[in-house]
């Protein structure tokens, strides 16, 4: 990890939801290595990539290219304790069934500190957001102002502290396995 005063050196790839349709057939035994490999270190050179693998450089890159366009996706994320920022998620409880109205309006209003919203399914209407702050005050203000938005009824948040452990990969892989053991 870097030590720089912006961003974290490392970078995730997430899988995205796609049409089953187009990646019918595209995460075999040989793509599912290729995920899992670039999973656990997306900075990973297509040529240092094909030699682990042990397969033609030019087919490691065909199939990267179409991985990288219909599952992976290639995101920055902020090393906090070198920024010396926090990060917290705030669990909004919305009422009368206006969760997508108030997290775009969270999402609009709070440009500065929200970096996601969605909402989410329970026994009630919620919304997380996940937030990125530098102090106490700007949370407290940042609480104050989603608590007085239109529907919503209660909020919680919680500090991320730090972080243990990143098990995506192997997460990713067992998905894709069972993926093809139903189909």
């Amino acid at each position: 990890m870097s030590n720089s005063k912006i961003t974290k050196a490392s970078v995730t790839r997430s899988i995205n939801h796609v049409d089953d349709s187009k990646t019918k057939g595209l995460v075999d035994n040989t793509s599912l290595k290729i995920i899992e490999e670039l999973v656990k270190n997306p900075n990973t050179s297509s040529a240092s990539l094909a030699t682990k693998l042990g397969m033609p450089l030019s087919s490691l890159q065909r199939r990267r290219t179409k991985l990288e366009k219909s599952l992976l996706t290639k995101a920055y994320h902020i090393d906090l304790k070198a920024s010396g920022g926090k990060m917290g998620d705030i669990v909004v409880n919305v009422d009368k069934g206006k969760s997508k109205e108030v997290a775009t309006n969270i999402l609009k209003k709070f440009k500065s500190n929200v970096m996601n919203a969605s909402t989410r399914i329970n026994s009630e209407h919620n919304v997380t957001v996940q937030v990125l702050y530098n102090n106490t005050a700007e949370l407290h203000n940042l609480l104050e102002n989603i608590r007085s938005i239109p529907y919503v009824t209660n909020l919680q948040w919680s500090e991320m502290v730090e972080m243990i452990g990143d098990n995506s990969h192997s997460v990713i892989t067992a998905f894709f396995n069972n993926s093809r053991q139903a189909a």
